[in-house]
């Protein structure tokens, strides 16, 4: 998959905003290489979403969320295939050592995914409400990253800096500044509508990285 597919074929970003972008991919390729070093396993599918996601709760009470990052599900060709989806605001203001724990917090994600397909688990998950509850929700549908990192010190800044939600004030300050005050494209989804649906006669008729699916089967 050619990651920047929906940033090249854009109408919503200029030029120069593009090639800033295509310039950024070194930090991701950089962060999953590391990923997989310390894994053993290969990161899935992902590309590069030109549109800035951010969700707002019922009451507006918590202001907005932004959502930089997600593990989704989708249909193709009867079968599903699960995708991390980064957006073009993450790669612009957020440092190397941010890109690489998001990219390492989408891979548990990933395999939490993988393990309740492989299982035929395809039970609704819970809408919430405020922002806080989204946050804290995101942090139960993941795999452990004790479980799944040989690195200890990875383990330790998602244990710490990823429990509840991303935490990083310079780049929620650069991503205010630069992408949303300016106007760059953006969509507004309610709290609670965060969800795809998939049916279940396509995760049964899928496959996945076989690897993938003997580590998640073995886990505890």
């Amino acid at each position: 998959m050619n990651a920047l597919f929906k940033v090249d074929s854009s109408g919503l970003l200029g030029s120069k905003l593009k090639k800033r972008i295509g310039l950024k991919m070194k930090n991701v390729l950089s962060g999953i290489s590391e990923i997989e070093k310390f894994t053993g396993l290969n990161y899935p599918n992902y590309y590069i979403e030109p549109v800035l996601t951010v969700t707002v709760s019922q009451n507006n009470a918590d202001g907005i969320g932004v959502l930089y990052a997600r593990t989704i599900p989708v249909e193709k060709l009867g079968r599903v295939e699960i995708v991390v989806q980064l957006t073009a605001p993450l790669l612009l203001y957020s440092t190397k050592a941010t890109m690489r724990l998001v990219l390492a917090h989408e891979f548990l994600h990933y395999l939490e995914l993988v393990r309740n397909f492989s299982r035929g688990l395809v039970s609704s998950q819970l809408a919430s409400d405020s922002i806080f509850e989204e946050e804290y929700m995101d942090s139960t549908r993941a795999v452990e990253p004790s479980k799944v990192f040989k690195n200890k010190k990875i383990v330790r800044e998602l244990d710490t800096k990823m429990k509840n939600g991303l935490s990083d004030d310079k780049l929620n300050e650069k991503c205010k500044v630069n992408w949303i005050e300016t106007g760059l494209p953006m969509a507004r989804i309610p709290m609670g509508r965060n969800q795809v649906k998939v049916s279940m006669e396509s995760v049964l008729k899928s496959s996945f990285d076989p690897q993938v699916a003997k580590f998640v089967s073995e886990l505890q």
